[in-house]
């Protein structure tokens, strides 16, 4: 399949209005500045957009007001993660209505693979049930499920459509043995899910990232991008070391929480989160204001 993702994806929260339903305004707003500030992609109901607690009516709603917004001004990858591989399938099916630009899925999670065998099948089968671009988005903390290189390099031989990975394992190895079994391939992509490793794997020859910390600071995450592919040390180092200060945010509870809280602290929408996920106090709101002041981050 002739297509490539490259660049920082933003995993975009989801606004909510009290009711948990999607707050449209402020969705659009968040959009808005994201692609304004040169994000090169949207990632839709993520781990940051709060996909396993959504209703399905939200997700729909969710996928409606943000391929309209978007307008095909960057592509969108739509997260489509569930419980089985028909519910995914569903789930695909109803990306596919919408109109998104690509998929991504990792394996099923509460019952989990058992072996490499159960992962080729899985993706194989999604792969198969669709015409659109699949990403694999490795994600072990979250699934219990860790995907090794080798069944990525796999995988990408076996199906067309396989096209990318997002790798949030953390684990710098894994990331090193990606690039030495599929950095070279042309037809395949692979992204960063941690904005910790980023300018080091850009420089290593990664295609990108799907960092949540964009959701706060799209500039900045767009800059160390470009740090890296101009392959400027210095200028990856000082923006990996500023976006490190930025990710205290994330000591203060749950990371949708602190990044919702954020977002609210510059007027952008909502801090409301999907329930049991628990806003973040007061006295945290106030340090993340502090913080984001001394960052010079705003709207």
């Amino acid at each position: 399949m002739n297509i490539r993702f490259e660049g920082i994806f933003s995993p975009t929260i989801t606004p909510l209005d009290e009711k948990e339903r999607v707050d449209e305004l402020g969705f659009v707003k968040q959009l808005n500045r994201l692609i304004g500030n040169g994000i090169h992609g949207i990632y839709l109901l993520g781990t940051s957009g709060e996909f396993t607690t959504l209703t399905n009516t939200e997700r729909e709603r969710a996928m409606d007001i943000a391929v309209k917004a978007v307008g095909g001004r960057v592509p969108i990858i739509c997260g489509v993660m569930d419980t089985s591989t028909q519910r995914v399938i569903q789930n695909i099916e109803s990306a596919e209505q919408f109109g998104v630009d690509a998929v991504a899925a990792t394996p099923g999670y509460y019952y989990t693979s058992t072996g490499d065998a159960d992962v080729i099948e899985f993706y194989e089968t999604i792969a198969e049930s669709t015409e659109l671009p699949v990403l694999i988005y490795n994600i072990p903390s979250m699934v219990k499920t860790a995907i090794k290189p080798q069944i990525v390099a796999e995988l990408a031989e076996r199906c067309n459509n396989i096209v990318g990975i997002k790798d949030s394992s953390g684990d710098w190895n894994n990331c090193l043995s990606l690039l030495a079994l599929l950095g070279d391939r042309t037809d395949f992509s692979i992204m960063l899910g941690s904005h910790t490793a980023l300018g080091a794997a850009l420089l290593f020859g990664a295609d990108g990232g799907v960092v949540s910390i964009s959701n706060v600071a799209p500039k900045e995450a767009v800059a160390l991008y470009n740090a890296g592919k101009a392959r400027d040390i210095d200028e990856v180092h000082r923006l990996q070391k500023w976006l490190l200060r930025l990710s205290k945010i994330y000591t203060y509870g749950q990371g949708v929480s602190a990044m919702k809280a954020c977002l609210e602290i510059l007027a952008v929408c909502g801090a409301t989160t999907t329930s049991p996920l628990s806003p973040v106090s007061d006295t945290a709101k106030a340090e993340l204001r502090q913080l984001l002041t001394e960052l010079e981050i705003r709207e």
